[in-house]
């Protein structure tokens, strides 16, 4: 089987050969830093499966350049930049990788959450400028606060954990 892999960087690249090569496959895969559109998919005609980012749209234009594709495995969560239905009447497999960055994604909003609540950044510019005072720089507590989550997938249900560990209540909506 014919795979090519887009969206990658180097390190990815290489940890992908790396786990290919600790064992013999029937997929010859090739590891690509570029992004898959309509430009370039005449070149990847021959390709049975392709590993794809959330930067690139799988519609029946591109499906037309990509005859003997098979699967579609796209290295994220959502699948929204997918045509589902074209590739179901074209007998295409459409992976994905549900529980992809969500305690990354999760912990990065808490992160962000406490430098606001926290003023990291005004404080940080306060420094970057000589200026150590501390006035203006109180933030304030997340416990007893409210935080809204638009989402409770695996990412936003992470969220919620972390909001409760901080004694926070949380309205959700999904």
């Amino acid at each position: 089987m014919r795979v090519y892999l887009f969206d990658l960087d180097s390190w990815e690249q290489e940890r992908v050969r790396q786990r290919l090569s600790a064992a013999p496959s029937p997929l010859a895969v090739e590891c690509l830093s570029e992004r898959l559109s309509l430009t370039n998919a005449e070149r990847f005609a021959d390709a049975e499966g392709i590993g794809i980012f959330v930067y690139t749209t799988v519609d029946q234009a591109l499906l037309a350049r990509l005859p003997q594709l098979r699967l579609v495995l796209t290295m994220s969560t959502g699948y929204d930049h997918i045509d589902r239905a074209a590739c179901a009447a074209r007998g295409i497999t459409v992976c994905s990788v549900p529980h992809y960055g969500e305690n990354t994604v999760a912990e990065h909003t808490f992160a962000l959450i406490l430098a606001l609540s926290r003023k990291v950044h005004h404080a940080y510019r306060r420094v970057q400028q000589g200026d150590f005072t501390l006035d203006g720089l109180r933030g304030f507590d997340l416990a007893g606060k409210t935080l809204g989550v638009i989402g409770a997938g695996n990412i936003g249900l992470h969220v919620i954990r972390i909001a409760r560990g901080f004694g926070m209540q949380v309205l959700a909506y999904d």
